[in-house]
């Protein structure tokens, strides 16, 4: 009986370490930057920043459409665990998303829905803190 206990334990212990390994919080007041690069002859490639507050609580994210168009922009808040989701709605329509997770203080991982915007591509990205 014992033994059981004690590998159960052992189990929840590495289930909730490898749970915080997938996500991290920001580093507070950091400005992430990333790319997504155009993927076909139709598409544009699209800037994207992540400004998170001094709390670290929240962030805003600005990508830009290619060269010469006006950001998108929108504010969001900062999961306990580091994940975030950001959605801009036009009505009960979803113009276009925004969602992932800090994979460190350096880093963080997202994607953007491209969904009646831009181009219409979206996908996965990468993005770095800025030195």
């Amino acid at each position: 009986m014992f033994r059981s206990i004690v590998g159960v334990t052992a189990l929840v212990v590495v289930a909730v370490l490898a749970s915080s390994a997938l996500a991290a919080l920001p580093t507070k007041g950091g400005v992430y930057k990333g790319t997504l690069y155009a993927s076909g002859t139709a598409a544009l490639t699209k800037e994207v920043r992540i400004k998170v507050a001094a709390s670290g609580k929240s962030a805003r994210v600005t990508w830009w459409c290619g060269a010469g168009r006006a950001p998108s922009s929108l504010q969001f808040p900062i999961n306990a665990d580091g994940t975030f989701k950001a959605h801009s709605n036009t009505g009960s329509l979803t113009v276009w998303s925004f969602t992932g997770r800090f994979v460190s203080k350096q880093r963080a991982r997202a994607m953007l829905h491209l969904k009646a915007t831009c181009d219409g591509k979206g996908g996965t990205l990468n993005l770095a803190l800025e030195a």
